[in-house]
């Protein structure tokens, strides 16, 4: 089974994450927040209310603050997520440059056995101030029903990057 690339990418594109930023939209911190509903009912989660929508080719859905990002894909998934998650490693190593993964380990993650990996790499030009900005992130690999699974990815400057935090996005997650 191959996982694409372009369906599982960690990276922003900058120029969609320069028009977030240039409509004035922030960090989460403590922003207020707000929920996102899949129109087709599979799932929702929780994001700041100030970010934009930057959905990139394969994604169901991206938001994006200033310098950082929420990605959800879903696939048809017949594996465990912790096999899932090694063949998307690769794709996710590609589309992040200058990956660098820790160990894909299994994780509870939105009330359910899942698989999670953290890793660093490199924002290619900041919409914010056009520089590259070393950037955290997390991959969770969420099962849900019918045999899919979502993939759930946070990314932020690696200076602003609060794991716990992270995983407070992540969990957020509920499968409909």
């Amino acid at each position: 089974m191959a996982i694409s690339s372009a369906s599982t990418s960690g990276a922003p594109a900058p120029t969609d994450t320069s028009t977030a930023a240039a409509q004035g939209e922030q960090g989460g911190g403590d922003a207020p927040m707000t929920t996102y509903t899949d129109p087709a009912g599979q799932f929702r989660f929780q994001y700041p209310q100030t970010w934009g929508k930057t959905t990139q080719p394969g994604e169901s859905i991206r938001l994006t603050g200033a310098d950082e990002f929420i990605s959800v894909t879903i696939a048809p998934n017949p594996l465990p997520p912790l096999d899932f998650g090694k063949l998307d490693a690769p794709g996710l190593a590609t589309a992040s440059p200058g990956y660098k993964g820790g160990a894909l380990k299994p994780y509870k993650v939105a009330g359910t056995d899942g698989a999670m990996v953290a890793y660093t790499w490199q924002l290619p030009k900041s919409a914010v101030s056009g520089k590259p900005v070393p950037s955290s992130g997390n991959r969770y690999y969420i099962p849900g029903p019918g045999g899919k699974i979502a993939i759930f990815t946070y990314s932020s400057p690696t200076r602003t990057y609060d794991p716990a935090g992270t995983d407070d996005f992540a969990n957020t997650f509920t499968w409909r």
